[in-house]
């Protein structure tokens, strides 16, 4: 088994999860319609808010089984396990079963999570790796909103469903005659960022680690929530403006292409200004949010969307590493970090609501405002403490690439 093997294999099982995630999300209301006759808009939101905080719970408990058990066999077993509720949801009769089960599922699934640090612990160049993933991500996003309008175009979207059951099986089947069956612990010759990568610290009991955790999971909460604020309401914010809704739609998209453009450029920004990137990327993030709201000309617009992408792509690589010096790439104290993540998917939302009630534009300015102080935070602050954990069993040997 070569090490590039396994380390694929852990990016396809992030793949799968992003898949499984994102591909239906933007039709729910059209698929609660055509499975069970359910139009009431509400059913949508109470399936969202659900699956997020059954997520919310699930991550944390997930950190503690890692604790116990190898990552190929949490992989394995969830694998199996989401492949059969793949067809239970295929086959649900009604709407509240369907609800039951997508929540049983995203419990299951959010397992996979931990397959990212492992895929950075069993890698040699950090800056590297976090740049992969940020391209599997911003692009698996693209490829997972194609296949879910492609089941949706189905004469009957339960055999597109069903069909996905497929995947899970045939990545298990690719898991079992690859993974790595102990656990995987940091072998990083760390390029992306000058901490002591391997220090020997249990998870949870030393102060520094326990401060560095908590300190990247607050600036990792800050970003996420100033990220995801401005979401909801733009398209609705640029076309109460005048803008066409195909306008509008380019106009939402053009930050992701802005990330996808700037991550070829992300190892030598970090190159040239280590630590200084995180802030840098705020203060780009701020800037662009602050033109989209002071501005109704449309070119303006675009560039403001465009800087906002710009700093969000860095950012995602500069905060990346920063979770990964705090948190190590063991998965236990990853998962504290995966669980704020979702957190902010929970709290945005309703933070921008409030915020759009008093008017449209205000999440942009709110966003702008939190990755402003966060820009400033970060750049006067000294350098926080970090300290790597290993939960390599002493008999375990780490799997190097």
């Amino acid at each position: 088994m070569s090490g590039p093997t396994f380390r694929r294999l852990y990016l396809l099982v992030v793949l799968l999860h992003l898949v499984g995630d994102v591909a239906l999300s933007p039709f729910y209301p059209q698929l609660f319609e055509r499975l069970f006759g359910v139009t009431d808009p509400a059913a949508t939101g109470v399936y969202i808010w659900v699956c997020r905080v059954t997520a919310l719970v699930a991550m944390p408990l997930w950190g503690l089984i890692a604790r116990r058990f190898s990552l190929s066999s949490l992989v394995l077993g969830s694998l199996g396990v989401a492949a059969v509720l793949e067809v239970a949801l295929a086959v649900s009769p009604t709407y509240p079963v369907f609800l039951v089960l997508s929540a049983v599922q995203v419990a299951v699934t959010m397992a996979f999570t931990l397959a990212y640090p492992a895929f950075v612990g069993t890698g040699t160049d950090r800056v590297r790796d976090v740049t992969v993933f940020a391209y599997v991500i911003n692009g698996g996003t693209v490829v997972a909103t194609l296949i879910g309008a492609g089941i949706m175009a189905l004469p009957q979207p339960r055999w597109g469903i069903a069909a996905c059951a497929l995947l899970y099986v045939a990545l298990a089947v690719l898991c079992h005659r690859r993974l790595p069956g102990g656990r995987t612990g940091p072998a990083v010759t760390d390029t992306a960022d000058a901490t002591t990568a391997g220090t020997k610290t249990a998870p949870g009991t030393a102060p520094g680690a326990v401060t560095a955790i908590v300190t990247v999971s607050a600036i990792v909460l800050a970003v996420e929530i100033a990220r995801l604020i401005v979401r909801p309401f733009f398209t609705l914010y640029v076309e109460d403006g005048g803008i066409g809704t195909t306008t509008a739609a380019v106009l939402f998209l053009l930050p992701q292409i802005s990330v996808l453009a700037v991550l070829p450029l992300a190892g030598r920004a970090h190159a040239l200004l280590g630590r200084a990137l995180l802030p840098v990327a705020c203060l780009a993030a701020a800037a662009g949010l602050a033109g989209q709201f002071l501005t109704d000309d449309l070119a303006l617009l675009a560039l403001g969307r465009i800087v906002f992408g710009v700093g969000l792509g860095l950012g995602h690589i500069a905060l990346d590493l920063r979770v990964f010096s705090a948190t190590g790439t063991a998965g236990p104290a990853f998962s504290i970090v995966a669980t704020v993540r979702v957190a902010a998917t929970l709290i945005s939302p309703v933070a921008a609501t409030a915020l759009a009630g008093a008017g449209l534009g205000l999440p942009l300015l709110a966003g702008a405002g939190l990755f402003a102080a966060l820009a400033l935070l970060l750049a006067f602050t000294g350098r926080p403490p970090t300290t790597v954990p290993s939960t390599a069993h002493p008999t375990e040997r780490p799997h190097h690439v």
